[in-house]
């Protein structure tokens, strides 16, 4: 007879990652109280992620590519325009082991967007996204803590460590503000392009809140109201504070906070003089943290009788443990040619990051690729609003220690502080910030115990009075005591051994219990 005592622990367990490839398409006409397309200039557009369900051995993810041109047009009136609109997408992507009600964390980017000049009233968005899902099992897992038995119950004991996560916030924070262009420009006709670049500037612990202050950086481009519809640009800097409240916060976790935007909308208003001048935005974005902990139990992994016969329900799991999050700030700047022209004023620069390798070099994580800059300027040899295309080569480098490189390596990288500068007539200066956030992972897999109970007992006439077993490579005492039902002491004992090594080649005695 025995009795078991258990107990449970919370997991969050890997099931699998994969990533597809959407194909994006649309032809799209222009509303009528648009004015024809003469020119496409610029073509952007982010993917947003609406919904993510997860069924058996796949993940279908729903959401839209949300697209803005800008043309010229041979109207007098109007001569830059913009539109926007948005392409709804669903993919299915395959992930074996996914079952429903498991949990789900989706990266994507843009790959690629143009447009095709169909006609003059209509055009053609061409895009490629990078969908990536990870699906996550969370759940209790019930496991056989301790044993109690006459004596005649064998346990193999464990004492596992992995690194979970304890606490997981997501908090929308918002800014609700406006921009006012200065008092000798031109009232604004239009809003062609809007833009937000958040980012984190610090980050403070404090017993159990987390002090969180960025930049919110907005920048609006537009036409003004003249006889020459020429076009203008501003841009500002919002700072923010926000505090994030821990559970069980300890000096030796880890912690990991990202930024992500949102949305960004505006309209234009009047000032105190009743001229369009003023821009007012709302933008949100999301504040996302987790703090990692190390959780410890000790298990049975394995258990035999020398008395009955036992039925044992066990389950693998992989344990995945966070050892380490890392963020580096790599500061990048580079030069650029424009295709045409000249450059008479630089509105704005959209930088996106393409990775081509990731490798590791002695004690560096070395991530290469390219980033892929849009530029906006006014073309002084036209006077008109211009595109410029440029795709950098980058390195971004992260030092490693030896424990370091032993683990399962996962990154990404996100771009902030874009600016540009003319460095003459026709090239630019490019700078921005690469940030690259590395996670350090390690994998055990444990089989635990959830039940036992008893088959019957076990009869020792069919085993032989005695036996000499040759030790295998690689075999244990343990896995010779359960194969023949007898304790570990008692092997011991019989056979005058001080430990429990074995080498292989030597000679065991099993004798029949009587």
């Amino acid at each position: 007879m025995f009795k078991l005592l258990n107990d449970t622990f919370i997991i969050s367990e890997i099931i699998g990652f994969n990533s597809t490839e959407a194909i994006l398409e649309s032809e799209t006409s222009i509303s009528n109280d648009m004015p024809n397309i003469e020119k496409i200039i610029s073509t952007e557009g982010k993917i947003k992620i609406n919904r993510v369900d997860i069924s058996a051995n796949k993940a279908t993810v729903s959401g839209d590519l949300i697209y803005n041109i800008i043309y010229r047009s041979n109207d007098e009136d109007t001569s830059v325009f913009s539109m926007s609109g948005k392409i709804p997408f669903t993919e299915e992507i395959q992930v074996d082991g996914a079952k429903e009600n498991m949990e789900s964390q989706v990266t994507s980017y843009l790959d690629y967007i143009e447009s095709e000049l169909l006609s003059e009233r209509e055009f053609k968005i061409n895009a490629v996204a990078d969908i990536g899902v990870d699906v996550v099992n969370k759940h209790p897992v019930d496991f056989i803590s301790t044993l109690e038995s006459n004596g005649s119950l064998q346990a193999k004991t464990k004492n596992i460590k992995y690194t979970d996560i304890l606490f997981e916030s997501t908090e929308e924070l918002s800014i609700n503000d406006a921009v006012e262009i200065s008092k000798s420009a031109n009232e604004i006709a239009n809003i062609l392009k809007k833009d937000a670049d958040v980012y984190i500037t610090n980050i403070d612990v404090m017993n159990d809140r987390m002090l969180v202050e960025g930049i919110c950086k907005v920048g609006f481009l537009y036409s003004e109201n003249n006889n020459i519809a020429s076009t203008g640009y501003i841009t500002e800097e919002f700072p923010f504070t926000h505090y994030i409240e821990l559970k069980d916060s300890r000096e030796d976790n880890i912690r990991e906070v990202d930024v992500v935007l949102n949305d960004l909308t505006c309209n234009i208003e009047g000032n105190y003089d009743n001229e369009q001048k003023i821009i007012s935005f709302k933008t949100s974005f999301n504040i996302n943290a987790k703090l990692y902990g190390t959780v410890e139990k000790n298990i049975i992994t394995d258990c035999y009788s020398t008395e009955s016969l036992l039925d044992i329900d066990s389950t693998k799991l992989n344990l995945v443990s966070t050892k380490k999050v890392k963020d580096d700030i790599i500061k990048y700047e580079n030069v650029f040619d424009i295709g045409s022209g000249s450059i008479k004023e630089i509105y704005s620069m959209d930088v996106s990051p393409k990775i081509s390798d990731k490798n590791i070099v002695d004690n560096d994580y070395i991530i290469e690729g390219f980033l892929d800059v849009n530029l906006l300027y006014l073309n002084g040899d036209v006077n008109k609003i211009d595109r410029a295309f440029s795709s950098m080569p980058f390195t971004a480098t992260v030092v490693l220690n030896d424990e370091d490189k032993n683990c399962d390596i996962t990154s990404d990288i996100k771009i902030s502080k874009c600016n540009a500068y003319r460095k003459n007539n026709n090239s630019v200066n490019a700078s921005c910030e690469i940030k690259v956030t590395v996670r350090m992972k390690e994998s055990d897999e444990v089989s635990v115990i959830n039940t036992i109970t008893e088959a019957g007992p076990i009869d020792y006439n069919k085993m032989p009075s005695l036996i000499f077993r040759v030790v295998q490579q690689g075999e244990t005492i343990w896995d010779i005591a359960k194969n023949y039902n007898v304790s570990i002491n008692y092997l011991k004992e019989l056979n005058e051994l001080s430990t429990d090594n074995l080498v292989p080649g030597s000679k065991i005695i099993i004798a029949r219990r009587v």
